[in-house]
């Protein structure tokens, strides 16, 4: 099963599956216009790996407003809408941003709405493009990126994030695991927790039963229920559900906390910052 079979993508499913045969077939190089923030490094870098695997020649081009260009393009905006615009042609150009959906169904039938991040989309349009690909599936635990860097994690639930998540680990793309699972956690991913006590915890993790476990990770936090950050949703993902795959030592919160320090810290530096973090993550499926 591929990302646009899931109910979350209905909305969008077939507009994609039309850009990706389109793509696929394009008589010139594509432009990815993406903008100079962190959602756009992590949807041009799902892009990118798409179009590498499929070998589709292409240009990266990161702005502060990406506009289409003169030939074949994929343009990525940042205002919500509540559908994606058509395709263009002459020149081929695919219309990306947020987009509002029914993400599933509560067990009452209601509708849980959320945010599907651009992050996400271009994680779907590559998988339509190249699903098998070594590269698309290296970079697709970056799916959830978009909607973990998102204010929709600091409400109390993100139905968008949760489907993501849950596909991915089905699949065995990833694997959710507990915070004392994590061979190396970035203490800045959650302030204020004792490091120390998490290694006595994780030294004797694999003696302690279901409950022991449960007991031992909710008097680690037990400290930090006080503080304003972070939110309860992100809360209990940084407790119990951190997000690791094949060859990852850091999970995907604490890659994610130091490349967003560094991107606000060193304003200026954001373009080589940018281009460098893409060209990272397509050699290893791993931020720098």
């Amino acid at each position: 099963m591929s990302l646009l079979d899931l109910p979350a993508f209905s909305s969008v499913a077939k507009i994609l599956r039309e850009a990706a045969l389109k793509l696929r077939t394009a008589e010139a190089a594509i432009t990815i216009a993406a903008p100079l923030n962190e959602q756009g490094v992590f949807a041009s870098a799902l892009l990118e790996a798409a179009l590498l695997d499929a070998g589709i020649p292409y240009q990266r081009r990161l702005r502060d407003t990406p506009e289409p260009t003169k030939g074949p393009c994929i343009v990525i905006g940042s205002d919500v809408t509540s559908q994606l615009p058509s395709i263009s042609s002459n020149p081929l150009c695919v219309h990306l941003a947020p987009v509002e959906v029914d993400a599933l169904l509560s067990s009452s039938g209601e509708a849980r709405k959320g945010v599907m991040s651009t992050v996400a989309l271009c994680a779907a349009l590559g998988h339509s493009i190249s699903a098998g690909g070594p590269m698309t599936r290296l970079l697709i635990p970056w799916a959830l990126a978009g909607n973990w860097l998102s204010e929709g994690m600091e409400h109390t639930y993100d139905p968008v994030y949760t489907v993501l998540r849950d596909y991915l680990s089905s699949e065995g793309l990833i694997r959710v695991v507990p915070l004392p699972e994590v061979p190396d956690v970035n203490p800045d991913s959650m302030p204020g927790i004792e490091m120390a006590a998490l290694g006595a915890i994780r030294d004797r993790w694999g003696q302690l039963d279901l409950e022991g476990r449960a007991q031992s990770i909710s008097h680690l936090l037990k400290s930090l229920l006080d503080s304003e950050t972070p939110s309860t949703a992100r809360f209990e993902e940084l407790g119990w559900h951190r997000i690791l795959t094949v060859g990852w030592e850091r999970d995907m919160a604490s890659q994610l906390t130091a490349f967003c320090q560094t991107w606000k810290d060193e304003p200026t530096g954001r373009r080589l910052q940018a281009s460098d973090t893409i060209d990272h993550l397509l050699r290893t499926g791993q931020l720098p």
